[in-house]
C-alpha cells in the first residue's frame, strides 16, 4: 500500500506542477517598454525636422515606436525598434511651430511613457531657380507650356505672362483664348511657399496653328446638365455636366460658354462651374460648347426656380 500511495502522491505532484507551469506560460504580458530617453531635435530646415532619442527596451524584445505630430492634423508614423532617429518632412511649412510625440508599444499593446518636443522651423528665404520653359502643345486657340525650376522646398508655383502683360490665370500650363495664326511671347516666374520669386525665364515665342477651314461641325451639346440639388436661395448655383466631343478639337480644349437669362455670364474649360443667378425669379441657364474653329453647339438648358 505504501508504494501505491507514494506513486499516487508523485503523480499528483507532477500534475499540480504541470498546471502551475501552464498557468505561468499563459500569464499575459503586462509590462510596458521603457520610455524613450533624450528625445531631441537634431536639425531643422524650412520643410523638415530631424530627431534622435535613446532607445527603449522591453521584456518581450518585440516593440515599435509611435511618432506623431501636430503637423498635418496629428499624422502618425510607426518606426521599428531599431530606430533611434527620424526626419519628419510631411506637412511642415516655413516659420511655423510644431509639437512631436514619441512612445514605444509592445506586441501585447503595453505602451511606454510618452516624450515630446517642439520645434519652430526657419523661414524659407531661398528663391527657386530660373525656370526653363518648353512648349508641349500648340493649337489654333491654345498653347501649353511646361516649366522646370528647382527649390529647397517641395512646393513650387508657376506664373505665366503673355506679351509682357499681367500674369495669366492659368491651370495646368495651358493658355486659352488665343487667336489662330498669331504670334505670342510668354515668360514664366516660379515662386515657392515662402513667396520667394525666381528670375524671369527666357522668353518663349509661339505662333498658334491656323483653324481648320473645313471644320464646320459644332461639338455635341453638353450632356447631363444638372445642379445636383445645389441651388441656394441667395442665387448660388453649382452646375455639372459631362464632356462634349468634337470631330477636330480635343476634349480638353473645348470651351463652355455659360449664359444666364440670355446673357453671357462667363466661360470655362471644365465640366463644372459655380455662378450666381437672380433670387426671386425663374432663371434659365444655357451651356454651349465651342470648338477651336468657333463652332458652337446647341445649348444644354437648366432652369433654377427661385420664386
Amino acid at each position: 500500500m505504501t508504494g501505491r500511495r507514494s506513486r499516487v502522491l508523485t503523480l499528483s505532484l507532477m500534475f499540480i506542477g504541470a498546471l502551475s507551469l501552464s498557468a505561468v506560460a499563459a500569464a499575459p504580458d503586462r509590462k510596458p517598454p521603457t520610455t524613450p530617453t533624450n528625445f531631441r531635435v537634431t536639425a531643422k530646415t524650412p520643410f523638415s525636422v530631424s530627431f534622435a532619442w535613446g532607445p527603449s527596451t522591453d521584456n518581450s524584445g518585440n516593440f515599435t515606436y509611435q511618432l506623431s505630430s501636430t503637423a498635418g492634423g496629428s499624422t502618425r508614423v510607426t518606426l521599428p525598434k531599431t530606430a533611434t532617429s527620424y526626419t519628419w518632412n510631411t506637412s511642415i511649412y516655413p516659420g511655423n511651430t510644431y509639437w512631436f510625440f514619441l512612445y514605444a508599444v509592445d506586441a501585447a499593446g503595453n505602451t511606454s511613457g510618452q516624450v515630446n518636443v517642439s520645434a519652430t522651423v526657419p523661414r524659407d528665404t531661398i528663391p527657386p531657380t530660373k525656370p526653363v520653359v518648353t512648349v508641349t502643345d500648340i493649337g489654333p486657340t491654345h498653347v501649353t507650356l511646361a516649366a522646370q525650376s528647382t527649390d529647397d522646398g517641395p512646393y513650387l508655383f508657376y506664373e505665366i505672362t503673355q506679351d509682357g502683360g499681367r500674369p495669366l490665370d492659368v491651370v495646368g500650363g495651358t493658355v486659352y483664348l488665343l487667336e489662330p495664326e498669331t504670334t505670342y511671347t510668354f515668360t514664366v516666374v516660379a515662386s515657392d511657399y515662402g513667396s520667394n520669386r525666381s528670375p524671369v525665364s527666357d522668353p518663349v515665342t509661339v505662333t498658334t496653328d491656323p483653324a481648320d477651314p473645313d471644320d464646320h461641325t459644332p461639338p455635341t451639346t453638353p450632356p447631363n446638365l444638372t445642379d445636383n440639388g445645389m441651388s441656394f436661395p441667395d442665387g448660388e448655383t453649382w452646375l455639372f455636366w459631362d464632356q462634349s466631343s468634337d470631330i477636330v478639337t480635343e476634349d480638353e480644349f473645348i470651351r463652355y460658354d455659360i449664359y444666364v437669362n440670355g446673357v453671357l455670364d462667363h466661360f470655362t474649360f471644365q465640366e463644372r462651374t459655380i455662378l450666381y443667378v437672380t433670387p426671386g425669379v425663374l432663371n434659365t441657364i444655357h451651356v454651349v460648347a465651342v470648338d477651336e474653329a468657333g463652332n458652337a453647339s446647341a445649348p444644354a438648358v437648366w432652369t433654377v426656380d427661385l420664386r
